[in-house]
């Protein structure tokens, strides 16, 4: 029984073979899964401590801290493509298909205030970006 299963196995890969790679022939497509592409960053509001900053043991001590803030995709047209709100620690990520977008505030408030980014997303991959909200503090 094993001797006949080890003569079949070539035909059946063949045929199997035929079926798969006919398939484009009867209007049946056949796909292949695509990798998840968008985009990840952080949020940080700053400066959060008074001109001139604390300066700690190891040297200048940053005045930024995460921030969990609302945002959202445009794509090149400025059509909002999808909404996100960063955590606390100030980390974000969206999947979006490959293609340029801006990443803006999703409210219009005076402060804190961020300047949209521009990110370009590439098959299969994660754009990183920062996005840099300003206290207004001096």
């Amino acid at each position: 029984m094993l001797v006949a299963c080890r003569r079949l196995a070539p035909v059946c890969l063949l045929v199997l073979g035929l079926i798969v790679g006919g398939c484009g022939n009867f209007g049946v497509e056949v796909s292949t899964p695509v990798p998840p592409s968008g985009i990840r960053g952080s949020v940080v509001l700053g400066p959060t401590c008074p001109n001139p900053p604390s300066v700690g043991p190891s040297g200048h001590v940053p005045c930024l801290t995460p921030y969990a803030a609302q945002l959202v995709v445009l794509d090149t047209e400025g059509k909002v493509v999808t909404r996100t709100t960063s955590g606390n620690d100030g980390t974000f990520q969206v999947d979006v298909p490959p293609g340029d977008y801006v990443i803006a505030p999703a409210t219009s408030a005076s402060y804190p205030i961020a300047q949209p980014v521009s990110v370009q997303v590439v098959p299969g991959n994660f754009a990183e970006v920062q996005i840099n909200y300003d206290t207004g503090l001096r």
